[in-house]
């Protein structure tokens, strides 16, 4: 039965409608999707003098700049790019602990620059718990802390909790896992860092700064299996810092490693594997748990998509 030219044209004129109604919900639909789905690139930092130093510069899907860290003040340079390439603002910056490879960047921004911090989320003991358990490191400590009471930024500085969750966007958020221990004195302050990990829709990022054996043990009693995550930040740049059980059940498939080359070689003038690090071993560890991924600090600046 033939179709009349009437038909024929009232049945092209709805599909061409209904084609239409569906190319727009599809548009629609995706709209929906990449407004929902978080996703971020993270740029792990590198020393130019070949210091060893922790620093991360992360940009999110609805434009929001995150620091962890920051690294030594005379590298600040280097962050103050990333930051002013997007906005001059930060918008929450996470520290992990206060020696002066992990805030020296941050100290100097602080003082020396017009970028704006909104928020700042750090752990640490009182004054004078580092005099006493790290009396050596006592001048750069109070440095960190004269700092958080410039005017600038003592509005904005916020010490969270265990436990405590902060929303970044929809699937984007950041959980407190450890903070500042008075009651660990062995390596003071390393064991002292605020641990947390970052979600990022079904991925999750584990950030341990300089971790060490007291605080390993304590994340494994307290965590277990939640310590699990696809990518781990390497603790305290990958020597004498966190234990071989803690990184078994985190079991990541990429590690961040904030080291530079003469710390991932061990090897501090006489050889490969010469110095009294433990640079190798950690490594050896992590090959075995079978991470797939390693992203060096010493190969220079290193830029991930994390959907």
């Amino acid at each position: 039965m033939k179709m009349s030219n009437k038909k024929r044209k009232s049945f092209f004129k709805n599909s061409l409608i209904i084609l239409t109604v569906l190319l727009i919900l599809l548009v629609l639909i995706r709209c929906f999707i990449k407004k929902n789905k978080a996703g971020i690139e993270l740029t792990q930092l590198s020393a130019r003098s070949n210091d060893s130093m922790m620093g991360y510069f992360i940009r999110t899907s609805n434009n929001k700049n995150i620091v962890v860290d920051g690294g030594l003040r005379k590298e600040s340079e280097t962050l103050k790019q990333y930051i002013e390439k997007y906005g001059n603002t930060v918008d929450y910056w996470f520290i992990t602990h206060p020696h002066k490879d992990h805030v020296g960047a941050f100290i100097d921004i602080v003082k020396n620059t017009d970028i704006e911090i909104k928020n700042i989320y750090y752990s640490a003991n009182n004054i004078d718990w580092y005099e006493k358990y790290e009396s050596n490191r006592a001048n750069e400590i109070a440095d960190f802390y004269q700092t958080l009471e410039n005017d600038r930024i003592k509005s904005v500085v916020k010490t969270p909790q265990i436990g405590d969750i902060i929303e970044i966007k929809k699937n984007l958020k950041v959980e407190i896992f450890e903070l500042a221990n008075p009651e660990i004195t062995n390596n003071a302050i390393n064991n002292s860092s605020m641990v947390f990990k970052m979600y990022i829709n079904d991925k999750s990022i584990l950030f341990l700064g300089d971790t060490g054996t007291e605080e390993s043990e304590k994340l494994i009693k307290q965590y277990g299996s939640r310590l699990k995550s696809d990518i781990v930040q390497v603790a305290h740049h990958g020597q004498r810092g966190a234990t071989k059980e803690l990184y078994k059940l985190v079991n990541p498939e990429i590690c961040l490693w904030p080291t530079t080359s003469w710390l991932w070689d061990n090897d501090v003038g006489e050889g490969y594997n010469t110095a009294n690090f433990k640079t190798i071993e950690t490594r050896e560890w992590l090959q075995n748990i079978g991470v797939k991924i390693n992203y060096v600090a010493k190969d220079g600046d290193i830029t991930i998509n994390i959907q």
